[in-house]
């Protein structure tokens, strides 16, 4: 009986979890591709979501770049930028499903607060893109590069982070 119970468990832990699919992400219906924009394939449940789009991308900046303020501000344009191409209908939508951290426990208060405050600030078109439009990034100390991480898509580098263009919108423009 509990073997069968532990199989039950783990097809639902597997069956549930967010699993991440390749989609075909078309850019005006020029170009499908599907070797970067990665999508989860279901939606997660609504208790899973936080409420607003400045507490999402709070969270996100935080996990991916409390190191500086310089750095939360290039991972929080970096989700606007996707945003703003599409990527989702919301900032909570493109990154729940471009694979951002959103959820957040243990925190440093100070730190958090200052995530907070650059969040507001971006979202607000208060502070810059401080990344030349860039829609991915890497940590610097990377040894095996991702696909999309291209030396002429590189538009900065900042705090251990590089950032890049996205090889599609060039093209496009």
């Amino acid at each position: 009986m509990t073997n069968n119970l532990v199989k039950i468990v783990c097809v639902l832990a597997f069956s549930t979890s967010p699993a991440v699919a390749k989609s075909s992400h078309h850019h005006d219906g020029r170009q499908q591709h599907s070797y970067h924009h990665q999508r989860v394939k279901h939606r997660l449940p609504q208790a899973d979501v936080p409420l607003d789009s400045v507490t999402c991308l709070a969270n996100t900046a935080y996990r991916e770049a409390r190191n500086s303020e310089t750095n939360l501000q290039a991972v929080a344009n970096v989700v606007k930028n996707r945003l703003r191409a599409g990527w989702g209908r919301d900032y909570c939508h493109v990154i729940r499903t471009g694979r951002f951290v959103y959820r957040v426990s243990h925190v440093d208060r100070d730190d958090y607060a200052k995530a907070y405050e650059v969040a507001q600030k971006v979202i607000q078109d208060e502070l810059p893109d401080n990344t030349g439009g860039a829609v991915f990034f890497h940590a610097s100390r990377l040894r095996h590069l991702p696909g999309w991480a291209k030396p002429e898509l590189r538009t900065a580098s900042i705090d251990g982070n590089v950032f890049y263009r996205d090889e599609l919108e060039i093209q496009e423009n």
